[in-house]
């Protein structure tokens, strides 16, 4: 299952729909504290939503890397948020701007679905 930590409706949408159509479990969850709660044996990735209101992103993604070092953590982003998408990168994710993680949302849900290897 992969864990997407956002409160946007809108990129919520746009990710769990292409999941939806490709048979990938996603559970979309809106708080650090639901993120730290869930994430277990079957959770393949997290993808952390860095559009405003992006509480608590960066201390999230530190958290969960030091709890789960082999999880496999995606963010996205506005592309002008540089120092933002920066901290994500430097706390231990994998760093794509809006465009490229909405563009390519169907293969970077299929690839993150994938058990780690």
């Amino acid at each position: 299952m992969i864990l997407y930590f956002t409160a946007d409706l809108m990129s919520n949408s746009r990710v769990t729909g292409p999941a939806k159509a490709q048979g990938i479990p996603v559970r979309v969850i809106a708080s650090k504290r639901g993120i730290l709660e869930t994430i277990d044996a079957e959770t393949t990735a997290l993808i952390v939503d860095l559009n405003p209101p992006a509480r608590d992103a960066i201390s999230t993604i530190e958290e969960v890397r030091a709890s789960h070092p082999d999880l496999r953590i995606l963010v996205h982003g506005p592309h002008v948020q540089v120092d933002l998408l920066s901290a994500a990168k430097e706390a231990g994710a994998e760093v794509m701007t809006n465009g490229q993680f909405h563009q390519q949302v169907g293969a970077v849900l299929v690839k993150l679905a994938e058990p780690a290897s």
